[in-house]
């Protein structure tokens, strides 16, 4: 790795202390320099986000859209605006949307003119013994047992996207019914992303050995997941790197 994107791993992993050292190498084997947008100040990266290819699906069209992911400024550097001059540069390319990390940022990114949408409910509940339609399937099987259970309009990750989730988990359907993206967790099973009846959720978390678990899924009267700019009404988004 040359020495900008070293420097730009320090100032990741300055924002983002704690991240898996395998999760952090990934996202910059995957994305950088790429999709990496940063601002610099003497040759040296001071403000960086990734905006990651996520397309979002409507009908009979695909918008190439990005997943904005890791924005992180210097301390030194905080307050000058430079997080929002990267993140309205994409968006006067792309729709863009992005997971706040908190509840307080949602407000943060309303001011630079995101939008709330997607709104999920989270459920939770213990492992039922598996009926035998439980499977792992491929990323590709996935998006395509995906495709025939999300709602339209959707943002949709890729193959790239879903192989971040390779370390501690996965992805995973009971029959045609139903699929998710799943980590394991403490004992436990959380389904990032859920497609399908939940009912079935306690099957998957007990062939996947958890004895518990959480969902996330599109539901009309939840709290919204997301915030975006140029994201049509009423689309869906639920797996985010979190």
């Amino acid at each position: 790795m040359d020495a900008f994107l070293s420097a730009c791993m320090r100032l990741y992993d300055m924002a983002f202390p704690g991240e898996p050292e395998a999760f952090t190498r990934a996202m910059f084997d995957r994305y950088a320099p790429e999709y990496l947008r940063t601002v610099c100040e003497n040759g040296k990266p001071i403000s960086m986000l990734f905006s990651i290819p996520y397309p979002i699906i409507i009908d009979n069209a695909t918008l190439d859209a990005r997943y904005l992911y890791a924005v992180a400024t210097h301390p030194d550097h905080r307050g000058k605006g430079l997080a929002k001059q990267l993140l309205l540069q994409e968006a006067a390319e792309h729709p863009v949307f992005l997971r706040p990390m908190s509840e307080s940022l949602f407000d943060y990114y309303g001011k630079v003119g995101f939008a709330p949408f997607s709104p999920i409910a989270i459920e939770t509940g213990e492992a039922a013994a598996p009926s035998g339609a439980e499977r792992l399937v491929s990323t590709a099987e996935f998006l395509r047992l995906r495709d025939s259970l999300a709602p339209l309009p959707h943002c949709r990750p890729t193959e790239q996207f879903l192989s971040l989730y390779e370390n501690g988990g996965g992805t995973v359907a009971h029959g045609s019914e139903a699929v998710a993206i799943f980590e394991r967790s403490n004992g436990g099973i959380l389904f990032k992303e859920y497609w399908g009846n939940p009912v079935f959720a306690p099957r998957l978390a007990a062939f996947l050995g958890g004895k518990r678990f959480e969902l996330r899924r599109a539901a009309e009267n939840g709290k919204c997941f997301g915030v975006g700019i140029g994201v049509p009404v009423g689309t869906a988004f639920l797996a985010a790197l979190d």
